[in-house]
């Protein structure tokens, strides 16, 4: 089954910034999607969100799958890939504004991002987008987790954290970068 997982971070929920917008995108290649509402998105709690994977991907996972991330739903999701016993060769995983260490600017979550694990994702693609001057996750926080993975980050010149308040509530570069992966084309 051919399906996309959209994965927000915190403060958001599933109708948040561009994640209505791409699901509707990918329509066009047969792909259902699931935007999975995370509990309590302003007062995250670990095993509460673990949990809500867990519920919504076991046994969903397959080749065909693609599983997009946003901020603090990055951590999230690589740390539900990395507890499963047998991960799958997913499709694709995007991170966007990922990282997987605390924050100077959110001690709020550090609790929550101390019980996460990242190890190595079993995934036919992965790609990292970030901004350039992100003011809630620095650049250089996503470029370590992308060197943890072994995978370049792609620095998109934005002076934000890729949010509707922002402009985004499209994001045609992770479209274009999704349809490489769709259509089987090297940048």
């Amino acid at each position: 089954m051919k399906q996309l997982f959209i994965i927000h971070g915190y403060q958001a929920n599933p109708n948040s910034h561009w994640f209505n917008w791409i699901a509707q995108k990918i329509q066009h290649y047969g792909y259902t999607t699931d935007i999975i509402e995370l509990p309590n998105p302003h007062k995250p709690e670990y095993h509460a969100w673990y949990d809500t994977l867990k519920h919504h991907m076991d046994h969903e996972l397959n080749d065909q799958t693609i599983i997009i991330a946003h901020s603090l739903g990055v951590i999230t999701t690589l740390n539900y890939l990395a507890r499963l016993s047998k991960a799958p060769n997913i499709k694709a995983l995007i991170l966007i504004s990922g990282f997987h260490e605390k924050l100077r600017n959110l001690p709020e979550l550090d609790a929550f991002i101390s019980q996460t694990i990242v190890s190595n994702i079993n995934a036919q693609h992965i790609l990292a987008l970030a901004a350039t001057n992100d003011p809630i996750v620095d650049n250089a926080a996503s470029n370590r987790l992308s060197q943890l993975l072994n995978i370049n980050t792609i620095n998109i010149e934005h002076d934000g954290h890729f949010l509707a308040e922002e402009g985004y509530t499209s994001f045609e570069f992770l479209w274009t970068q999704l349809q490489h992966i769709l259509n089987n084309k090297k940048d």
